[in-house]
C-alpha cells in the first residue's frame, strides 16, 4: 500500500495496516461462481474500504480463506486481436 499523502492511491495505516496485499486479480474483470459474489459482498461489509477494486477483493477473499488463481493462456488478452470467430468464441 501507498502511504504517501500525495499519491493518489494513498492508503492509511489506519484503513489497512499490512504492508503488503494479498494476491489479487489486477484489472477490470473476475470471473467467479455467482455463490462466490455473494460471499465476497458479504464479507465486504465488515471490512474497511480501501479505493482499489482490485485489491480489496483480493482482501476479501483472504478474509475468507480462498485463493487466486491464474487464468488459462490466451483467454484474456489485455490487447487488441483481429476477429477471428473459432478464437473469439474461447474468450472470456
Amino acid at each position: 500500500p501507498l502511504r504517501g499523502k500525495a499519491y493518489k492511491w494513498y492508503v492509511p495505516r489506519e484503513i489497512y495496516p499490512n504492508d503488503t496485499y494479498p494476491p489479487y486479480c489486477g484489472g477490470a474483470g473476475y470471473v467467479l461462481s455467482g455463490d462466490l459474489a455473494g460471499k465476497i459482498y458479504g464479507i465486504a461489509q465488515t471490512l474497511p474500504i480501501i479505493n482499489m477494486e482490485d485489491a480489496f477483493v483480493g482482501i476479501c477473499l483472504q478474509a475468507l480463506g480462498i485463493g487466486v488463481t491464474d487464468s488459462p493462456w490466451g483467454v484474456f488478452n489485455m490487447y487488441r486481436i483481429e476477429y477471428e470467430r473459432c478464437r473469439f468464441s474461447r474468450l472470456v
